[in-house]
C-alpha cells in the first residue's frame, strides 16, 4: 500500500508537470497549492533517481488509473523516506500559527518596545502603545494613536508600572474563552522581577490584566 501511495503521488506530479509544460495557458495565473506540491514531488523523485514505467497499453488519462497500471523500481527504504518528505512538506504548508504563538509574539514585541520607550514620548513608546492597543506597531490615525497612548498609560498605572522597565521575560501562554472578554490567551510575564499575567485577545483589542 505504501508503494502504491507513493507511486500515485509521484505519477500525479509527473502527469501534472507534463501537462503544465506542454499546454500553453491562455493567460498567466498563480499555481494552486496542489500544483506546487505536485511539482515539488516530481522534482524530489527526479533528484532521487526514481524510475517509473508503465505496463503496455496503459492509458494515462487520470492519476488513479495510471497509478494502478504502473510499477516503480523503488525499494522499501527509499519509498518510506520519500513518503516522509511528502508528509513533512504537507504539514509545513498546512500548519497554522496557534493563538498562543500569536499572543506570545505580540507580547514579545510589545515588551521590547515598552522597555525601550519607557515613560517617554519617543517612537518606541508610541509603538508600545499601538501594540498594546491593536497588536500592530503603528496605527494610521492620529486620534487613535492618542487614545492608545492614553489607554496604555492608564493600564500600566493600574499596577504601578508607569516606570522604566529594567527587565522582563515572557513565559507560559494558555488560551482561554470568557463569556465577557471572548477568546484570549493568558501570558505570564516577569516585569522588573515580579510576575504578571496579561490577557491578549484573539482580535486586535487592547491587552488587559488577568492577575
Amino acid at each position: 500500500m505504501k508503494k502504491l501511495f507513493v507511486i500515485a503521488i509521484i505519477v500525479g506530479g509527473l502527469l501534472w508537470a507534463k501537462k503544465h509544460f506542454s499546454d500553453k495557458p491562455d493567460a498567466p495565473r498563480t499555481p494552486t497549492k496542489e500544483e506546487v506540491i505536485a511539482e515539488q514531488i516530481g522534482r524530489t523523485a527526479a533528484a532521487r533517481g526514481l524510475k517509473v514505467h508503465s505496463s503496455a497499453g496503459a492509458a494515462a488519462t487520470d492519476t488513479a488509473a495510471a497509478a494502478a497500471a504502473l510499477t516503480a523500481t523503488v525499494d522499501e527504504k527509499t519509498a518510506s523516506g520519500l513518503l516522509a518528505q511528502i508528509q513533512n512538506m504537507l504539514h509545513k504548508q498546512d500548519a497554522a500559527t496557534t493563538p498562543e504563538e500569536k499572543a506570545k509574539a505580540r507580547v514579545e514585541k510589545f515588551m521590547a518596545s515598552w522597555k525601550q520607550g519607557g515613560t517617554s514620548l519617543n517612537d518606541a513608546a508610541q509603538a508600545a502603545a499601538c501594540l498594546w492597543s491593536r497588536g500592530v506597531p503603528f496605527i494610521p490615525s492620529k486620534d487613535e494613536i492618542e487614545d492608545a497612548a492614553n489607554g496604555f498609560d492608564r493600564w500600566r498605572k493600574e499596577k504601578d508600572l508607569f516606570v522604566e522597565i529594567e527587565s522582563y521575560s515572557v513565559g507560559d501562554a494558555t488560551h482561554r474563552t470568557d463569556s465577557q472578554r471572548g477568546d484570549y490567551t493568558e501570558v505570564d510575564v516577569m516585569i522588573n522581577r515580579a510576575l504578571y499575567r496579561l490577557g491578549v485577545p484573539d482580535k486586535a483589542n487592547p491587552i488587559f490584566w488577568t492577575f
